[in-house]
């Protein structure tokens, strides 16, 4: 009785918090942010894998396996143009500086939640771009080990590598997608809580929200690797943007479980705050 009355105030906390304004927003406003981020991710995937001199055919066709054929036509063009150049680098930086605002939004509303005053505006936007790029990876690395870690394994095994690396390979994505996927998603997470608010604070404190994010990654990860490779059958109502609007539905519900993972952490940091007071 005591665990069911516990429980019940903690989801009644919980939601105090989230109907706040400013925690009704964030998750909006992250994913908007995260899809504004896909250009330096697919940049860079790009960029790795075109390291191992992998053909424009081939790198089309894992494209339509990993996210379909039409998310292949969006893509195509842009790595077809990906040069290195002066160029090229200038609208990159663009897009990873636009990208930073959901980091941006994350201190802010951390700060608001957690009661710290914002600190100014440069070193914000320094924390946002390091931030920025802390979740880009974390993108990136559900992106390719939990939700296509298979095709990836495939891709691996076309690649002319000498078998003791196409092997070892294999063994490192195929471990990655267990446990030690989760504890790296758990480091990443802990990291931007902890560095999110404007003060200096231990990392403990964000433990319980780093919890419950990692695990709301991995289940919502799974559930849309799922979808894609066995369920999607959505193109008669999104037609051409089918993929892409599968894509935008699991950003939002990652940017609402990282909202979720914030609210969680206020208590501890707030009654962290009044033992330092």
């Amino acid at each position: 009785m005591k665990i069911t009355k516990k429980a019940t105030n903690i989801i009644e906390r919980l939601w105090e918090i989230l109907i706040k304004p400013e925690m009704l927003v964030l998750p909006g406003q992250l994913a908007f942010f995260l899809l504004l981020a896909i250009v330096p991710m697919v940049t860079l995937i790009v960029y790795g894998i075109s390291l191992f001199n992998v053909s424009p055919d081939f790198l089309s066709s894992f494209l339509i396996r990993a996210f379909g054929n039409d998310i292949k036509d969006l893509l195509i063009p842009i790595i077809n143009e990906i040069k290195f150049t002066k160029e090229f680098l200038v609208p990159l930086c663009v897009a990873y500086y636009a990208a930073s605002g959901g980091a941006s939004s994350i201190i802010i509303t951390s700060n608001e939640l957690y009661h710290i005053e914002n600190s100014t505006f440069l070193k914000r936007k320094i924390k946002g771009l390091i931030m920025t790029f802390l979740l880009i990876t974390l993108i990136i690395f559900l992106l390719l080990v939990p939700a296509f870690g298979d095709k990836i394994i495939n891709l691996i095994k076309l690649i002319h590598f000498n078998r003791t690396i196409t092997n070892s390979l294999i063994f490192i994505v195929n471990i990655s997608k267990g446990p030690i996927s989760w504890l790296l998603i758990f480091f990443l997470i802990k990291i931007i809580y902890t560095m999110a608010p404007d003060k200096n604070l231990p990392s403990k404190f964000t433990t319980k929200g780093s919890l419950f994010t990692t695990f709301g990654f991995v289940i919502s990860t799974g559930i849309y690797s799922f979808y894609v490779n066995n369920v999607a059958h959505y193109d008669i109502l999104y037609g051409g943007l089918s993929h892409f609007i599968v894509l935008m539905i699991w950003f939002y519900i990652i940017a609402y479980i990282i909202t979720i993972g914030i609210a969680i952490n206020q208590e501890d940091i707030l009654s962290w705050q009044k033992k330092e007071e």
